[in-house]
């Protein structure tokens, strides 16, 4: 993929001499992106700190996806199974931290837990996430971590639900696979890690452990698109779950990994990979999320004071279509940059003719954040048919059209122009069917159920939808 049209797109929505300064205008000084398309992989930094495509990111929660692909191939070699309960793999000590303080009834419940629950979530364990710290003389054990006792700075893990009775995403839950790791093998987190996955996938910009002291080449973390954070970043010794550095060029090799292996035995067995990407709950697999429409596999990430970062990688799902050998990775390093992580993600799959890519958690709404816009698209005349006054029972919005482009009058306030989205199903055979709304994050979906035309208008900030409806027709 060239970068031009997006580098369009970004310029239209946020007028600068350079995407670059676009980008920290929005709020993320370095952007960093991999795109595989045919299998072939693109990349691009975009930065005013003078970041590049060998600039490491802290991977966030994506640490736990690549863990997950590491824990597959462990289970391939039969160290385990997906069955074995953490009562067959956990030392005494660190089974009994987890049962403590927990109805002696509950203790059986406790130790059938299995890495397949672990793996999806669905363990019932607490501790969603880990902040990280700004200064660590010495990194905790993993059995401290658990206990979440001084200085630990998350509460102590324990069960909070019934296993495999639904999904709660849990770091804690994956310090107890490390843990589980560590024991079986008798080797530290990170160096195996370094052997069982990221040299075999030749990913030469990635570790798992604090960053060496003679690295030059890694982000900055920020506030904003131009404010530092106080500390260039945080430690995280809760390797398995935050604790990856990398980039999206290396990150994309886990993609085609997985894609590999889906189609014959690779780095993970044929089985084994398809396993990995059959939903247990809510659209998670083990250690990935699934598109609702069975397109492709994701995961985001988030660590203070400031990475964001998610990648994605098609495939098709329970014998869906997809593309082939296509992917994405964007990563940033700004506090704010959740919403360009998403936009920009969006835009790249609009721009390929890809399913949207789906970066949310099960728990998510379905209502994600307001896309770009394509100045460059042609609008179309499907719009027009939606001309008219729509309510949601208490405003009014009166849709026409101003030069070109479809309009709204807000309670009679107005023009606000209504702009293509650059997003995933934006378009049909009569032209633009997704509009934003220019300057808001608010967009209006054009939609027709059972002949009767819909104006779904989508809030971008508070993750909600509201249908509305023609003046003078009935509320259902």
């Amino acid at each position: 993929m060239t970068f031009d049209r997006l580098e369009r797109i970004i310029l239209t929505n946020s007028p600068s001499p350079s995407a670059a300064q676009s980008l920290a205008i929005l709020g993320t000084p370095s952007t960093s992106i991999a795109v595989l398309a045919n299998n072939t992989c693109s990349s691009i930094c975009y930065s005013t700190l003078k970041d590049n495509t060998s600039t490491l990111f802290q991977a966030c929660s994506i640490s736990k996806a690549v863990a997950g692909m590491a824990i597959m191939r462990l289970i391939d070699q039969g160290l385990f199974t997906l069955q074995s309960t953490i009562l067959q793999l956990l030392p005494a000590e660190t089974l009994a931290i987890l049962t403590e303080d927990s109805p002696h009834s509950q203790r059986k419940i406790i130790e059938n837990i299995t890495v397949k629950q672990l793996m999806s979530h669905t363990a019932g364990l607490s501790v969603g996430g880990f902040g990280g710290y700004p200064l660590l003389d010495k990194v905790p054990p993993g059995n401290d971590i658990l206990r979440g006792q001084f200085p630990i700075n998350n509460l102590r893990v324990r069960l909070q639900l019934l296993p495999g009775l639904a999904f709660s995403y849990s770091g804690g839950g994956t310090t107890v696979l490390q843990i589980i790791l560590e024991t079986l093998t008798g080797k530290p987190f990170s160096q195996l890690m370094k052997e069982t996955i990221l040299e075999p996938l030749h990913m030469s910009r990635s570790f798992y452990g604090a960053l060496p002291p003679d690295e030059k080449n890694a982000a900055y973390c920020h506030e904003t698109g131009y404010t530092p954070s106080s500390v260039p970043h945080h430690i995280q010794p809760e390797l398995a779950a935050a604790g990856l550095w990398t980039t999206p060029t290396d990150l994309i090799k886990v993609v085609q990994a997985i894609q590999r292996s889906l189609a014959k035995d690779d780095y993970l067995r044929q089985s084994t990979a398809r396993e990995m990407l059959t939903a247990q709950k809510d659209n998670v697999g083990l250690s990935w999320f699934l598109s609702p429409a069975e397109t492709n596999f994701s995961h985001t990430g988030s660590n203070n004071p400031g990475f964001r970062c998610m990648f994605a990688g098609f495939a098709g799902l329970c014998d869906r279509p997809a593309p082939e050998g296509c992917g994405l990775v964007v990563m940033t390093n700004s506090a704010v940059g959740s919403a360009i992580v998403w936009k920009i993600s969006q835009a790249i799959c609009y721009l390929n003719g890809w399913p949207a890519a789906a970066a949310a958690t099960a728990a998510s709404s379905n209502v994600a954040e307001t896309p770009f816009w394509d100045g460059h698209a042609d609008v179309g005349d499907g719009w027009k048919a939606y001309r008219g006054q729509w309510t949601d029972g208490e405003h009014t919005f009166m849709v026409d059209g101003e030069e070109g482009y479809p309009t709204v009058l807000y309670d009679g306030l107005g023009p606000i122009r209504l702009l293509p989205a650059a997003r995933p199903g934006a378009r049909n055979e009569d032209g633009a069917c997704c509009f934003v709304l220019e300057g808001l994050k608010l967009l209006f979906n054009l939609k027709e159920e059972n002949g009767k035309k819909i104006l779904a208008m989508e809030n971008g900030a508070e993750r909600t939808s509201t249908d509305l409806r023609l003046s003078g027709e009935e509320k259902i």
